[in-house]
């Protein structure tokens, strides 16, 4: 039988790491639209809350997350601190070594101009963040407004469950 604290410390590492709560600081500022253009390349900054989260375990049964087990998230998106969108995440575990679980991760953001896509592979924490970690995923594809989007979605996950998210769209 799974023992919960485990699988929470587990869990709660790995959305903190790949998009649980994302949080802006000031080292990302927000604007009124929150899309900055330089160049050809705009800058989307975002705010999302964690509404609810699963854990499914395929493997074998154990205290700890394992090969295949998967996070699956779904988030309220804001922009300037008003909810504008959604969000949904599976992370899928692909690896595991002392202290560390490598997830694919794949994340769908619905916003009012359209849909962004990310996916990559991110190395995690078995448990809560005590350092900031950063993370990179691909855009992989949109549609709307991002319908001919690529770029790259930029974390840096903080201690305490809160990350700064700036999505460089080349469009």
């Amino acid at each position: 039988m799974r023992k919960a604290h485990h699988l929470w410390f587990a869990t709660a590492g790995l959305v903190a790491t790949a998009g649980g709560v994302l949080l802006l600081t000031e080292a990302l500022p927000a604007t009124a639209e929150t899309a900055a253009r330089q160049g050809h390349e705009r800058v989307l900054h975002l705010t999302t809350e964690t509404s609810q989260f699963s854990v499914v375990d395929v493997g074998a049964q154990g205290p700890a997350l394992g090969l295949g087990d998967e996070i699956i998230s779904s988030d309220r998106v804001l922009r300037d601190g008003q909810q504008v969108g959604r969000s949904g995440t599976e992370l899928t575990v692909v690896g595991t070594s002392p202290g560390t679980l490598t997830t694919d991760v794949l994340t769908t953001i619905e916003l009012p101009e359209g849909q962004l896509v990310l996916q990559g592979i991110v190395d995690g924490p078995t448990g809560p963040p005590t350092t900031p970690l950063t993370s990179t995923l691909a855009v992989t594809g949109g549609t709307g407004a991002f319908s001919r989007a690529t770029g790259v979605a930029e974390i840096v996950d903080r201690p305490g469950g809160t990350e700064e998210l700036a999505v460089r769209l080349n469009d």
